[in-house]
């Protein structure tokens, strides 16, 4: 027959309630509730490992492989993108991204938890000119807002004419233009099907060179 505590009952509720004596049923209550929270940390822990990116792409340093893990980018967006990248292109922000291939906001969404965007150099001074359309833009409206000199827009005038700007890595390769000039442009111009004879240059008129 085991012994009784020599306490009677209301001498150890007492105890109990002055912290004298343990009370079995607050340290299993207090067990319990230490378990849950270690339970909600851990499954929180969980949610979050599960949300986390799989993979990243240095946007300025990304190959091939790693463009094509991005759900929804296509070949001719890594095709220019891998061109601009060779010419020494850079972009600073997912918003460069989304204006330089006219990305839906939804592929935004999906691709940015992925993006890291490093910059390998200085970043350019950001130009102060709505966006115009280097394939129809008349010559006043290009010397308004391309800080460029008259050599250089003539030889766009005489670019466009001979064959239209498919998008900023044609531009660049066909116009031998620093990355600095590219990055200045970025979601600043865009390349519209030629609808009217381009402006040409006061030497190109008459035929003459």
């Amino acid at each position: 027959m085991s012994r009784r505590h020599w306490l009677d009952p209301l001498a150890r509720q007492v105890l109990k309630a002055t912290g004298h004596l343990p009370n079995s049923r607050k340290t299993r209550t207090s067990n319990s509730k230490e378990i849950e929270r270690a339970l909600k940390a851990l499954k929180s822990t969980q949610r979050k490992l599960e949300k986390s990116p799989s993979f990243f792409v240095d946007v300025n340093r990304a190959k091939r492989s790693d463009w094509q893990k991005l759900k929804g980018c296509t070949e001719a967006m890594i095709d220019l993108l891998l061109r601009l990248q060779n010419g020494g292109v850079q972009l600073s922000c997912s918003e460069d991204l989304c204006l330089l291939l006219e990305l839906p906001d939804q592929l935004v969404e999906q691709w940015n938890p992925h993006l890291v965007f490093r910059w390998y150099g200085d970043s350019p001074p950001l130009p102060d000119f709505s966006q115009i359309d280097l394939n129809n833009a008349d010559l006043e409206c290009i010397k308004k807002n391309l800080n460029w000199s008259n050599q250089l827009i003539n030889k766009l005038l005489k670019e466009r004419q001979r064959k239209p700007f498919e998008h900023l890595a044609d531009l660049q390769e066909r116009m031998c233009l620093a990355p600095s000039k590219i990055e200045e442009l970025i979601g600043n111009v865009r390349f519209g099907s030629r609808h009217f004879s381009p402006t040409l240059p006061p030497d190109c008129k008459n035929g003459r060179p």
